[in-house]
């Protein structure tokens, strides 16, 4: 009898180990954020990226103990940002509403992890920070070769400047053909479209498609 108690309550144990916990299971998008000591007190919002931000779809909280967290439905992308009177100098923080947790920093550099969209979305991020700090110092020496009257230079650099740009916007479109639905996919079609309308003179509207 002792034995078959023993064992019962391994398997109980072992049950409660793997059931997962409420906010698992809520299908909510639970995030959880940390910024510098210098906004405590202070709020900060979750807003949408798309559509009109309102009180009703705008959610707030005060920064507590350097730390803050919202929970928000899925299905689309939301913003985190500082209280607009504090936001010099801090990055708002692209985010994917989708269920589970997601572990944010708000910083000069704000960045999210968790889920495997805002992972996605992470590396997508870095990989457009990684072209812009190849494109700026390029930006310089171009008008510095432009200023200098040497010709040859600038347009070698700016080719330079058309593939680093062409590579990156490459990229981009490739990771929203993988992803193929949902919201960022939807987020990256829109700033990388494989086509567009365009209005010709005459009035007539034509389809361009755009080569990556």
């Amino acid at each position: 009898m002792k034995k078959t108690i023993t064992i019962l309550a391994a398997i109980t144990s072992l049950l409660a180990a793997c059931t997962p916990t409420p906010k698992e299971t809520d299908g909510l998008c639970h995030i959880h954020g940390t910024v510098n000591e210098r906004f405590e007190g202070k709020k900060i919002f979750l807003v949408p990226v798309n559509g009109p931000a309102t009180m009703e779809t705008v959610d707030s909280v005060v920064i507590t103990n350097g730390k803050f967290a919202f929970q928000s439905e899925p299905g689309e992308m939301k913003s985190i940002r500082i209280d607009f009177r504090y936001r010099i100098g801090v990055e708002d923080l692209l985010l994917v509403m989708e269920p589970g947790d997601v572990e944010v920093v708000i910083d000069t550099i704000s960045s999210g992890k968790g889920t495997p969209m805002n992972d996605t979305l992470q590396g997508w991020k870095e990989r457009t920070m990684q072209y812009y700090r190849s494109l700026n110092p390029l930006h310089q020496k171009r008008k510095e070769a432009e200023k200098a009257g040497d010709k040859a230079t600038a347009e070698a650099i700016k080719a330079e400047m058309e593939r680093l740009g062409k590579a990156y916007k490459k990229d981009s479109r490739a990771l929203a053909d993988r992803l193929k639905e949902g919201p960022l996919y939807e987020f990256l079609d829109s700033r990388f479209p494989r086509s567009y309308q365009k209005k010709l003179p005459d009035g007539t509207i034509t389809t361009v498609e755009v080569e990556y």
